[in-house]
């Protein structure tokens, strides 16, 4: 009761500091904006490439090709290639026919050509105004790498586009991309001989659009989510959502075994190296693929019900309901005990305060040292500080009750800093 109680008090918590953020600073700082291409494409010219910086769990190559089909770049006018093992002097020739034709190149996975970089730097350093088409635009990908070259980074334009946070913003991304925000494709599945098809369609896209939100949270939770931590992204949600389609339009009844099998031995299991975490998985799936989502008019996805099928399954009732969900999800929903959260957080911590030192510039000579930095702050915050806390005072006012953990764990804390 206690941890269920901690449980929910966190959450309502975290919306009020969401709600405070979004009175006083703006929805930006608590809603991240979509990702936009063409922003960053305003910023560009044909000399300086663009750099994708890639996060595990994002894809960017889709959007990109739908920006390039967009701005008239689209087939014979877009090359890619992914870059490894003898592609360099194919990547160099492409580079080169591009220059002078005016077209588009996206070099893939920088970061496993290292001996090619170098070429690469010498490539983007000979890109002149005099000598390069004016349409011409270099497109890299790369994840963080030592040996990328420096000056590439320095004239490029650079993006990120990391995945979303919670399952929300997971859920909320996953409708607002293709395949799925395209009504042509959302309603596909129209069949006048079965009209039940097209309900069926949209009840089991949005349970695998919330499987693969729950995969890619579980991550977070580190070996307690998964053994290993997989890149599960945006590419295995696409292949699995038309696989989904074709298998619901050429069969009668729903296949669950076959779209079962393709989506979590294939395509997301195509991923999984672990026996556990693939049995973790299969078992996740079958809570989605399943006649239950299919019949039951209010499937539960937890066993509190804060998480469920919506009643209604059209486009536009689906993306109102995610916009509901709790903005912090509840560990249950992933079959976790509400302790799970503390690990979580401590080392999303320790990523944060490990990524600001890392900010943090060389100490010159003469300039005061990083720990008499540290013991100036601390002293300010003991100036501030009662020499003692009045224990007796605290259990008046917070007393030990079996509902208020927290009231326990205040006075245990003023004990210890008293000592």
């Amino acid at each position: 009761m206690i941890s269920t109680r901690w449980g929910e008090t966190r959450c309502e918590i975290t919306q009020a500091i969401a709600d405070f953020v979004v009175e006083k600073m703006g929805k930006i700082f608590v809603h991240p904006p979509p990702f936009d291409l063409s922003k960053s494409f305003q910023d560009s010219n044909a000399c300086a490439p663009l750099i994708f910086i890639l996060s595990p769990g994002a894809d960017p190559t889709m959007a990109l090709l739908k920006f390039a089909n967009d701005k008239g770049f689209g087939g014979k006018k877009f090359n890619s290639i992914s870059l490894g093992q003898g592609q360099g002097p194919i990547a160099a020739q492409m580079i080169d026919h591009a220059i002078h034709e005016g077209s588009w190149v996206l070099l893939q996975n920088c970061h496993l050509a290292v001996s090619w970089m170098h070429s690469l730097e010498k490539i983007c350093e000979e890109l002149t105004p005099e000598t390069v088409a004016v349409e011409f635009r270099l497109w890299l990908t790369s994840y963080p790498s030592p040996k990328f070259p420096v000056s590439v980074l320095q004239n490029g334009v650079k993006m990120t586009n990391e995945p979303p946070t919670g399952l929300r913003q997971n859920l909320l991304q996953s409708y607002l991309n293709d395949p799925i925000s395209d009504e042509s494709f959302y309603n596909g599945c129209s069949d006048s001989r079965k009209p039940e098809k097209e309900s069926h369609f949209t009840k089991l896209l949005f349970g695998l659009c919330f499987f693969h939100a729950l995969v890619q949270e579980r991550r977070k939770f580190g070996p307690n989510g998964w053994n290993i931590a997989y890149g599960f992204n945006e590419s295995d949600l696409r292949i699995s959502v038309r696989q989904l389609q074709m298998f619901i339009n050429e069969y009668d009844e729903i296949p669950y075994a076959a779209i079962s099998y393709m989506t979590g031995e294939c395509n997301y299991g195509g991923r999984v190296t672990d026996d556990w975490d693939r049995r973790c998985l299969m078992t996740i799936l079958g809570d989605f693929y399943c006649d239950k989502l299919v019949n039951d008019l209010n499937y539960k996805f937890s066993a509190s019900g804060h998480y469920h099928l919506p009643l209604r399954t059209d486009y536009e009732s689906c993306i109102k309901f995610i916009k509901q969900l709790p903005a912090s999800q509840y560990p249950e929903v992933f079959g976790m005990h509400e302790n799970v959260d503390i690990s979580r957080e401590l080392q999303e911590t320790k990523e944060l305060f490990s990524s600001v030192l890392l900010t943090e510039g060389r100490v010159k000579a003469g300039a005061k040292g990083s720990d008499t930095a540290v013991a100036t702050v601390a002293n300010d915050i003991l100036a501030k500080l009662p020499k003692d806390f009045d224990i007796d005072e605290a259990i008046k006012q917070y007393p030990v009750t079996y509902t208020e953990s927290m009231n326990t764990v205040l006075v245990q804390e003023m004990e210890r800093f008293n000592r």
